[in-house]
């Protein structure tokens, strides 16, 4: 191993025993914490493994020789498990360990190598293992894992960004691009991991696979340790659990408004479709409804509101809601929402050009700064500070 690869191992045994300790204990330490500790105490001890046997001598510790070589096979459950528990509010679960079954097979499939003398073991990684098959097979496996579980970190990420978007209207989008960038290093990562099987390339490789992680995981954890809420939607688990837009049906729709209460009558009769959407009017006239509700009681300032209470003070299901605001608006909850908050903000700011945008922001029912600010550039393509400048000049 070369200086230069020895270094890096260094970096990566002490950044990642430091942080697992950090993110692993303390009174404020979330799931999502403990589990990129654990990520981390694999990261340190995989990057401490070489030294074991780096004099290609025997040593006090000769008998843990080899350990390392298949710790990676836990890096895709860590990877998922942490993008769950980063964004929602739910506890471990004993059937989660089963993600860590590939990390198990590549040791088990090894097992004979594993229980050999000291001597066995530093011969085989010396000048090769008797039977090469089984470390080949469990590579393979490591490999397909990493893979199968970004996929699977992919699309569930995917799923909680829609989620968030068609049921909740507080929350950083921005946390969102973070977690992209995340799982799109993760795939450089291994993918240059796989192409180290081209010799002539194969160091380059290594050491930029291994500089990536220690870039990726290691800044993650930092964060983390930092906030651990970073990627936090507190919402989302009970939107997950009382709203499925996905198999949502067609149900009843109780409106108390006179002007739609004919559009109410359609929409449980002939007026529904073969698909189960509603009438193009009967859209039209919810939509009215709701905009009428929104500007009556404001109720966009509250910022707690979800999907769910806006339909219940309207009157209507959260499916009919989601279905006007999205084929009929052609907007998300989301969008829907802060649109409004913008536009009341960008108003107050025209008739008061002294109001702290903080003050106005918490009143527009925005939950934070970050959040407003991101939300705001969204919508208005400025920071709130550069709006105020524009509106002063």
């Amino acid at each position: 191993m070369s200086v230069l690869m020895q270094y890096l191992h260094v970096i990566g045994v002490f950044q990642g025993l430091l942080l697992a300790g950090l993110l692993m204990w303390g009174s404020q330490i979330s799931i999502a914490s403990r589990i990129l500790g654990m990520w981390c105490l694999m990261l340190g001890l995989n990057f401490l493994g070489p030294f074991i046997h780096m004099n290609g001598e025997l040593n006090a510790f000769s008998s843990l020789i080899g350990l390392h070589i298949f710790l990676p096979a836990s890096y895709g459950a860590f990877l998922y498990l942490y993008c769950r528990h980063a964004i929602i509010n739910c506890s471990l679960r004993l059937k989660d360990f089963w993600h860590f079954l590939p990390f198990l097979m590549c040791y088990l499939l090894n097992i004979e190598l594993y229980l050999s003398t000291p001597e066995v073991k530093l011969d085989a990684i010396l000048h090769g293992p008797e039977k090469l098959s089984l470390i080949i097979i469990a590579q393979v496996i490591m490999g397909i894992q990493a893979f199968a579980y970004l996929a699977l970190s992919i699309i569930m990420v995917r799923r909680y960004q829609i989620q968030a978007k068609q049921t909740l209207s507080n929350f950083n989008p921005e946390m969102f691009t973070w977690l992209w960038k995340i799982l799109i290093l993760d795939l450089v990562i291994w993918t240059l991991k796989s192409m180290t099987v081209a010799p002539e390339y194969q160091y380059t490789l290594v050491f930029m696979g291994n500089a990536l992680i220690i870039v990726l995981i290691y800044s993650i954890a930092l964060a983390q340790w930092r906030n651990p809420q970073l990627f936090k939607i507190a919402q989302l688990r009970v939107n997950a659990n009382n709203v499925n837009l996905a198999t949502a049906t067609a149900t009843e729709v109780t409106l108390s408004e006179s002007d739609v209460g004919d559009a109410v009558k359609k929409s449980n009769t002939s007026e529904i479709n073969n698909s189960g959407s509603l009438d193009p009017d009967i859209r039209r006239n919810l939509l009215q409804v709701v905009r009428q509700h929104m500007q009556d009681h404001k109720i966009f300032l509250d910022n707690q509101l979800t999907l769910t209470r806006l339909a219940d003070s309207v009157g209507i299901s959260t499916h009919h809601l989601s279905e006007v605001l999205n084929q009929h608006e052609g907007k998300n909850f989301y969008q829907f929402v802060n649109e409004y908050r913008i536009n009341y903000i960008c108003e107050r700011m025209k008739q008061d050009n002294d109001i702290k945008i903080l003050d106005l922001a918490m009143s527009a029912g925005f939950s934070s700064k970050s959040t407003f600010n991101a939300v705001f550039k969204q919508f208005i393509k400025l920071t709130p500070t550069q709006y105020r400048k524009q509106l002063a000049s």
